[in-house]
């Protein structure tokens, strides 16, 4: 079967944790790239209503690596319940799809 191409997302409070969590998913090939910027989140924690300023990050990557990534993530993370998500991409030019599978490649 053929590797699809796959955003993961998730939020983190901090710009050194976001810096950090980019810095380890390329360097351990579970992405090619990865873009975070600030952002405020308005969520239901324990049922009560919160506003946080915090740094989503994007990582760029294949639908083969999301469970590795999942799991790293999941060791990095500073958060009680990170939210860790994936989106499929499903338009993209076959060259920066190559260059993902490349940069991705243990």
């Amino acid at each position: 079967m053929k590797d699809s191409l796959i955003q993961v997302q998730t939020t983190v409070l901090t710009e050194k944790e976001a810096r950090t969590i980019a810095h380890i998913m390329n360097e351990e090939k579970l992405s090619a790239s990865v873009q975070f910027f600030p952002i405020v989140s308005i969520y239901t924690w324990k049922g009560k209503l919160e506003e946080a300023k915090e740094f989503l990050i994007i990582i760029k990557s294949t639908q083969n690596k999301f469970e590795k990534t999942k799991k790293r993530l999941k060791e990095l993370h500073s958060y009680e319940l990170p939210q860790i998500t994936s989106i499929k991409i499903d338009n993209y030019s076959q060259e920066y799809f190559d260059w993902i599978v490349k940069e991705t490649r243990e």
